[in-house]
Formats: C-alpha cells, sequence, structure tokens
C-alpha cells in the first residue's frame, strides 16, 4: 500500500512542484487534502458504494476538470513569473493553505483510480463478508496514516530541495519545471476523462 502511494502521480506531482514554488505552508494543506481525500474513495469501496462513485461519473468528471484547470492556471502563472528573489506563486497564507488543501482533496476525488487501486487491495486485506465498523476505522486510519507519511515526505524533501535555487536564473528555471509540471499534470488530469 505504502509503495502503492509513494509512486509518483497527479497527487505528488503537484505537491512537490507546490513545495518548490509555493512554500511548506500552502505544500503541507496540499498533501494534507490529498491524504485526507483518499479516504473516502476507500470507504466507497469497503462499503461497496463503488457503484455510486460510478453512478456519479459527472461529479468526479467536473471535480477533475475544476482541478485540473487550477493546475494549469498555476503552471502559467510560474511560466509568465519575472525572475525574483524567492520562488514564485500564490502567498503562503492561511488562505493559501486553504486553497491547496482543497485542491489536494479534489486530487484525490478526482482520481478514480485509487478506487479501483482500493478495490483490489481492500479485499485481499479483509473478509468482506464479516467487515465490522472497527475494520471500517482501522483500514481508514491506516490509509490515512501512509498517505500523510508519503505525501508529507515528498513536501518536505521538495521544499528542502528549495534552499539550493537562490540565482535568479535558478528560480527561472526552477519556475520553468514547476510550472511546465503543473501544466502537465492538469493535461494529464483532465486527459484521462
Amino acid at each position: 500500500m505504502t509503495l502503492a502511494a509513494a509512486t509518483p502521480g497527479p497527487a505528488i506531482v503537484s505537491i512537490i512542484a507546490t513545495a518548490m514554488t509555493k512554500g511548506w505552508k500552502a505544500a503541507s494543506g496540499l498533501a494534507l487534502g490529498v491524504a485526507i481525500g483518499d479516504v473516502p474513495l476507500a470507504m466507497f469501496v469497503l462499503f461497496g458504494l463503488a457503484f455510486v462513485a460510478h453512478s456519479l461519473g459527472w461529479m468526479f468528471l467536473t471535480i477533475k476538470v475544476v482541478g485540473a484547470a487550477y493546475l494549469v492556471w498555476l503552471g502559467l502563472k510560474l511560466w509568465l513569473s519575472s525572475k525574483r528573489n524567492e520562488p514564485q506563486g500564490p502567498d503562503s497564507s492561511s488562505a493559501g493553505f486553504a486553497r491547496s488543501f482543497v485542491m489536494g482533496v479534489m486530487i484525490s476525488l478526482g482520481n478514480p483510480k485509487a478506487m479501483f487501486f482500493h478495490a483490489g487491495m481492500i479485499p485481499l486485506l479483509l473478509d468482506m463478508r464479516h467487515l465490522t465498523m472497527v475494520d471500517a476505522l482501522v483500514v481508514a486510519l491506516i490509509i490515512l496514516c501512509v498517505d500523510l507519511t508519503v505525501c508529507f515526505a515528498y513536501a518536505f524533501a521538495s521544499f528542502r530541495a528549495r534552499g539550493f535555487f537562490h540565482s535568479p536564473q535558478r528560480i527561472k528555471l526552477m519556475n520553468r519545471a514547476a510550472g511546465s509540471a503543473m501544466i502537465g499534470t492538469g493535461i494529464l488530469v483532465v486527459s484521462r476523462t
């Protein structure tokens, strides 16, 4: 489960780009949102509600498109930013944290692939015929802990690497690389509809 969570996908790429461009507060909001957003998907599977999510495909599509558009907008903003002494990106205020948190939740909820992963793993770990509420809470806690560990590890490592970028040329390179990653992630997310 940890390996699957650590495999870079749209969420991890977004966390890395956010940590390097917007700082720790925004990256931690995104990481927390990604981790928390994964739990409802696992619970849908656990309680046999995958069919509900499937029948509400329009909701997942809406979340994906809005999230992808936001990522592309952030990427373009980074690409077009001028050289400065600090990495570019939206503010790292509490509003930036909240915005990043919501984006993280949207990235997770807009990724039905995660639900299919849980659908493949959970029946291997639990006897679905004798499922209790305690079992469900334990599974939710394990998933949350694994996701939090992985997401925050990526956010921290990326934030620490940010110190390398002090010169205007390196900042411009980082903004372009992070912007490209965000644009690419947004395009990838929306192309998987």
